[in-house]
C-alpha cells in the first residue's frame, strides 16, 4: 500500500479491511494529495504538476477547484 495512504487512513501495513464506512471519497483524497504536494514542495506547481503527471493548467484547475494555495500553509489540508 501507498506510505501516502497508509498515514492518511492511519493504517499499519499488514490490516485488513472490514467494511467501507469512513473511507474518504476520491475527491478528499486528490484535494489533499494536492495540498500535501503543494505544502512539501513549497508551493512549487511546476514540481506537482510534474510529480502527479498532470499540465499545470491542469494543476491550477483542481487548486481553483478544491481552493487550495491561497488560504495559507496552515489552510491547505483542511
Amino acid at each position: 500500500m501507498n506510505v501516502y495512504l497508509q498515514r492518511y487512513l492511519g493504517l499499519e501495513e499488514g490490516r485488513e479491511f472490514a467494511k467501507p464506512a469512513g473511507f474518504p471519497t476520491l475527491k478528499a483524497l486528490e484535494r489533499d494529495y494536492i495540498g500535501f504536494l503543494l505544502e512539501v514542495t513549497d508551493q512549487n506547481r511546476a514540481e506537482v504538476s510534474r510529480i502527479l503527471a498532470i499540465s499545470r493548467s491542469t494543476l491550477y484547475h483542481k487548486i481553483r477547484r478544491y481552493r487550495l494555495g491561497d488560504e495559507g500553509p496552515g489552510r491547505l489540508l483542511a
